[in-house]
């Protein structure tokens, strides 16, 4: 049998607003050792993508059943049956190898590489965000362009209040907050304190900086035991999104593809210092730092007063061995630095700890915790 491919053309258009199909029309003739058309047969299509090289790894493969017309014609869709969008098209040549099989095994019909679709299909998936404010472009992984009276012609104004979660009496009316996007497009409000900018809300991405997931759904067993990244809301109840924002453990905090957005990072414990130093020191920067709802705080006390602005809220944690506690009680946030004399087989980061009923923060030598915590996550400006 003798395979002649009439057309493997990859065409996507890109489009900032709209999804694109991850699909790759392909259509193709079959015919039999004379030349003639094998009319109205059932085909077996194995394809292959090999990074690099026609030989190379694999990285997708599907199989598709179809049956030719009478002219020996058939078509259909690549990524129908096996998603194309988990292919790094970013990295490499790809080239597609193309097997058939009329019920005697696959027969290799050829590789060749791809040309078009594959820039097509990555340029479909860049991530293209408009800032709020500052008049910043964000395209793709790290990469921004400032263009004059972008963000006005984009920006709806909602006097001061403008940012994702929305709910009424957490932060500071008397105060004035900016605004930040993560990398999925969320928008928090944020707070000059001193020196230093914070966001006024937590964190609640669940991709880094780069587009890539944050895992999460882990069982009890699995967010004890794994050394990546992983978030999870407060008793697994996405409702808590808003506004206590994820619980994340500290690999996440200091994985490379940054889970803070362009121009933030996770603060050091020296960062966190200097805010409690800023708001008078650790006996009474608590206070400072608490909003004053108590919707939220089983008691926010006579000493919360968020003249800081920074509203901080009780959202619990999750313990290394899975469990969730302290939901109405307590807050904790990360900071990036570990523990002296821990290691990466065993680490302990420092963090800093907000209690209901009275102003201390604590933010000590001592305060710290094991990696395998899940705590709220606040991003400081660069």
């Amino acid at each position: 049998m003798r395979f002649f491919i009439l057309s493997c053309l990859f065409c996507a258009a890109i489009a900032v607003s709209a999804q694109v199909p991850a699909l790759i029309p392909y259509q193709a003739i079959a015919r039999d050792a004379a030349g003639q058309p094998l009319a109205n047969t059932n085909i077996n299509a194995r394809f292959t993508i090999h990074d690099a090289t026609p030989n190379g790894a694999v990285v997708w493969q599907e199989i598709q059943t179809v049956s030719t017309t009478q002219l020996g014609l058939f078509t259909l869709q690549l990524g129908s049956a096996v998603s194309l969008t988990n292919v790094n098209w970013a990295s490499g040549s790809k080239f597609m190898q193309v097997e058939v099989d009329l019920g005697n095994g696959f027969t290799d019909i050829g590789t060749q590489q791809m040309l078009s679709v594959p820039y097509a299909l990555y340029a479909g998936a860049v991530s293209v965000n408009v800032s709020e404010w500052g008049d910043t472009l964000f395209v793709g992984n790290n990469s921004y362009v400032i263009i004059p009276g972008l963000s006005e012609a984009n920006h709806i104004t909602v006097d001061n209040t403008l940012h994702t979660c929305g709910i009424p009496d957490v932060h500071n009316s008397d105060l004035t907050y900016g605004t930040m996007n993560d990398q999925e497009g969320n928008t928090y409000k944020t707070i000059n304190i001193g020196s230093q900018e914070w966001m006024a809300e937590n964190l609640n991405t669940s991709t880094y900086r780069n587009g890539d997931l944050i895992q999460t759904g882990l069982s009890d067993v699995e967010w004890g035991d794994t050394f990546e990244g992983a978030w999870t809301y407060y008793d697994n109840d996405m409702n808590m999104s808003c506004p206590f924002g994820k619980l994340y453990n500290w690999f996440s905090c200091i994985d490379s593809r940054n889970i803070c957005p362009i121009g933030w990072h996770i603060p050091s414990q020296s960062d966190w210092q200097l805010l409690i130093t800023t708001l008078g020191g650790g006996a009474v920067a608590g206070g400072k730092m608490k909003s004053t709802n108590s919707t939220f705080w089983t008691d926010p006390s006579n000493t919360a007063s968020n003249s800081s602005g920074f509203s901080g809220l009780p959202t619990g944690i999750r313990t290394p061995g899975g469990s969730y506690g302290g939901s109405s009680s307590m807050c904790i946030w990360w900071s990036s630095t570990m523990v002296n004399g821990t290691n990466m087989s065993n680490p302990y980061a420092y963090y800093i700890w907000l209690y209901p009923d009275n102003g201390t923060t604590f933010n000590e030598n001592d305060t710290y915790g094991s990696a395998w915590y899940g705590y709220s996550v606040r991003c400081v400006r660069d």
